[in-house]
């Protein structure tokens, strides 16, 4: 109100769009107190480009959640922690601020700027992983952890509603999935690098390096990416609907609440192997860090790039002929997963294992980027941010935050029996839980057409 506006033009489609109701979704970033520096109206930017940097974003995001399962021995020997407190620190810590923040977040990057609140949130995200590197007890880095998923809550909702504005629906699966490998290349870096950094300087200097690289990107992101018109990319128009109305509008949908138990089944078992798996490879076959970082970047980081890559171009494919591969192909991957894990894990010998381990890898987040461009074909453009953030809000609290905790958790019950060996059976329970992401997969496959196709 008062303030300099700005129209910005829609985003290139493979058709003009038509009868497309003018909705100027910025606001300066009066909110977030950055400045406005788009007085003139200028073209959008090049949607490849933006996909670059989306893929470079979630890369950040993810490796700045990694770096912790990668130094987790040195700081579990530093502080003197059990497994349950580690599984706390890297699940509940993290998640119990990144789910509840993530509505309001999104609510706001619904209503004004989506580039400037993601803006602001990388740079908070990449401060705070940076100052991780200099805690002195098990309360201080509880206490960063939580501020880092008060930031990274902005790298969920907001990023796919902008992404949504960017693509049409017939490429927007294939650009999630880039952006979502962007995620699994951020693993495979701080596997890789991870691992050596944390032999050649140390855990706390590990994690400054990782920090910083998000504050270029911030500048990058700032700068150089426009805002895109909502709805221009589904040639849609576009009224702007009040907040209630939007999520009840969603909330009806049977597809949005099987989509939602997918997201937090597969989660659970996602987050479980992501924070514990390294620490499970040193016990299991005696490996340092350097050597885990190796083995995981090539047998787990590589092959789920790959797999979500592959997810992408599968369900762009065959959901020409028939909307419900979108969420078939992502229901089949994980169901496929799970048989794969537990024979993973049943094996001593390290060689065996490792090939499992990648092929588990390649099947196990195909559903993250099909699932989610599935949600933005179902939602209003206008609340697309804020469904993917209630979605969050329940796949984080008991995926992310119990997933850790429960692996954690049994592998102290099983220990005093077990030894080094309980932290194995403790990953074959969380593995068998994705099987209930693939059922939930496959049952929004049912309505997904309806939903979104709506009379």
């Amino acid at each position: 109100m008062g303030g300099p506006q700005t129209h910005c033009r829609p985003a290139r489609i493979e058709e003009p769009p038509r009868s497309i109701e003018r909705h100027n979704p910025t606001d300066g970033g009066r909110g977030l107190n950055l400045p406005d520096t788009t007085l003139e109206p200028k073209k959008s930017t090049n949607p490849n480009y933006v996909l670059v940097i989306s893929f470079t974003l979630t890369a950040l995001n993810v490796m700045d959640r990694q770096v912790l399962a990668i130094t987790a021995g040195a700081i579990q020997t530093e502080f003197g922690l059990t497994d349950l407190e580690l599984g706390v620190l890297t699940g509940f810590a993290f998640v119990v601020m990144h789910a509840t923040v993530g509505i309001p977040i999104s609510s706001l990057a619904d209503r004004t700027n989506r580039r400037n609140v993601i803006t602001f949130g990388l740079v908070a995200w990449s401060a705070l992983t940076a100052v991780t590197g200099l805690v002195q007890s098990y309360a201080q880095i509880f206490a960063a952890r939580i501020g880092v998923g008060i930031g990274e809550a902005v790298g969920s909702g907001p990023l796919q509603s902008l992404l949504a504005d960017y693509f049409p629906i017939g490429r927007r699966g294939m650009a999630l999935a880039v952006t979502g490998a962007g995620g699994n290349a951020g693993a495979f870096i701080a596997l890789l690098l991870g691992g050596f950094l944390v032999d050649a300087v140390g855990w706390r200097l590990t994690f400054f390096l990782f920090g910083a690289p998000g504050i270029v990107v911030a500048l990058l992101l700032f700068f150089t990416v426009d805002e895109p018109e909502r709805g221009a990319a589904d040639q849609r128009s576009v009224e702007d609907l009040p907040l209630l109305e939007g999520i009840g509008r969603f909330a009806s949908m049977p597809s949005f609440w099987y989509l939602t138990l997918s997201a937090t089944f597969n989660q659970f078992t996602n987050y479980g192997f992501l924070f514990f798996l390294p620490l499970a490879m040193m016990r299991l076959y005696g490996l340092d860090t350097g050597e885990v970082g190796l083995y995981l970047a090539l047998c787990q980081a590589a092959p789920t790039f790959a797999g979500v890559l592959a997810s992408g171009l599968l369900v762009d494919r065959l959901g020409r002929r028939d909307l419900r591969w979108h969420l078939r192909v992502p229901a089949i991957a994980s169901t496929l997963a799970v048989p794969l894990a537990l024979a993973f894990l049943s094996l001593d010998s390290l060689v065996p294992a490792l090939v499992l381990c990648a092929c588990m890898s390649f099947f196990s987040t195909m559903w993250l980027a099909t699932g989610n461009a599935a949600l933005q074909g179902v939602v209003h453009p206008s609340v697309r941010a804020t469904a993917f953030a209630v979605l969050l809000f329940f796949s984080s609290l008991i995926g992310l935050g119990i997933g850790p905790t429960f692996v954690g958790w049994a592998s102290d019950a099983l220990s005093p029996r077990y030894g080094d060996e309980s932290i194995r059976f403790a990953l074959m329970a969380a593995a068998s839980v994705q099987l209930l992401g693939g059922l939930s997969h496959y049952l929004a496959s049912r309505r997904y057409p309806q939903d979104a196709n709506p009379a």
